[in-house]
Parts: structure tokens; sequence; C-alpha cells
């Protein structure tokens, strides 16, 4: 390679190189409109400091969880859950789909609600569809 390309060439796999991506999703619509769930996942730990809203912390934030109280239509209590961590590789498509749709059972299970996870999508994975 060409030395006066060479510098070039270096710097765009540089700013390449530091392109932080960020995943976030929801899944279990609840009869009051929230999500039961939402996950985001980011490689910019910026990303994961303001989306746990900045704790106070001694070292770097690398995740948080953060629940909020729900009161369903026939009067029983809910929390919707957000979990928010900080990867070194995003997730596939897929991969994340199927991590948001399964926590979304889980927390579902933990208060004893009617499973809602299922109302969005009607079950199907939307990253395998054909656009």
């Amino acid at each position: 390679m060409p030395r006066f390309l060479a510098i070039p060439v270096i710097l765009a796999a540089a700013a390449l190189a530091g392109c932080a991506g960020t995943r976030t999703g929801q899944a279990g619509r609840l009869p009051t409109g929230d999500q039961l769930v939402t996950v985001v996942v980011s490689q910019d730990r910026r990303v994961v400091e303001r989306e746990c809203n900045n704790p106070l912390a001694v070292g770097p934030v690398y995740g948080c969880q953060m629940s909020s109280p729900i009161v369903l239509p026939d009067g029983r209590p809910a929390r919707s859950v957000k979990i928010v961590r900080y990867t070194d590789a995003l997730p596939s498509t897929m991969a994340f789909e199927i991590e948001i749709h399964e926590l979304c059972h889980a927390v579902a299970a933990l208060q004893t609600l009617d499973d809602p996870c299922h109302l969005d999508g009607r079950g199907f994975l939307q990253a395998s569809r054909p656009r």
C-alpha cells in the first residue's frame, strides 16, 4: 500500500472500530398499555449510565435493573421491569428477541400474572420473518 494511503486507511479503521451499538426491546404489553419488560443492551457505557439514570457509583456502571409499580385493571399490583446492561458485543437480532421474550415469561411467572408475552407478534420471532 502506498504510504500516502496508509494514514487515511488507519484513521478510517479507527473511526469504524469506535462505533458503539445499542439494542432496545420490549415485550409483554399489559392491559394498562405498559410493557412488562424493557431491555437495553449497549456497547457504550454512557448509554448504560444514562439509561440507569446516572447512578452514583464508585466505579464504572455496567448495568442496572429498575422496576415501576403498575395497578392492573382488576386492581392487582404488578411491576414493569427495565434491565440495562453493558456488553462487549451486541447479540444478534434474533438472540436479543429471544432474550427479551424469555425474560418476559420469567417476570410474568414471578408475579403470577396472566402471561402477556405472546400477545405481541402472536408468539412468532419477528427477526426470522421475511421482510
